[in-house]
């Protein structure tokens, strides 16, 4: 059952059990979210640096453009248009 948060406090409003219980449950259901936010980001975190590792060195970052004026041919095996920049990546 989700946290129901009592918003209408009045100053002399008095606090009962129910209030109490209602609260460690939301303390408790926030730590159990918590834990398992936990253990997703260091899945995520240990996926990341094994992609990460594959790729050749500093891939990420190498970026080079070339107008291909002194080539005679070529032959792209993979890559794609991307349009929205206006060029071939490959």
């Amino acid at each position: 059952m989700p946290y129901q948060a009592k918003t209408d406090w009045n100053y002399n409003d008095p606090v009962t059990e129910h209030d109490i219980n209602r609260w460690e449950k939301g303390i408790e259901d926030a730590h159990i979210s918590i834990e398992q936010l936990s253990v997703d980001v260091s899945n995520l975190r240990i996926r990341m640096t094994t992609l990460e590792s594959i790729l050749p060195e500093n891939f990420l970052y190498n970026k080079f453009d070339d107008d291909l004026s002194t080539v005679n041919s070529i032959r792209v095996i993979r890559g794609y248009y991307n349009e929205a920049a206006s060029r071939l990546e490959v």
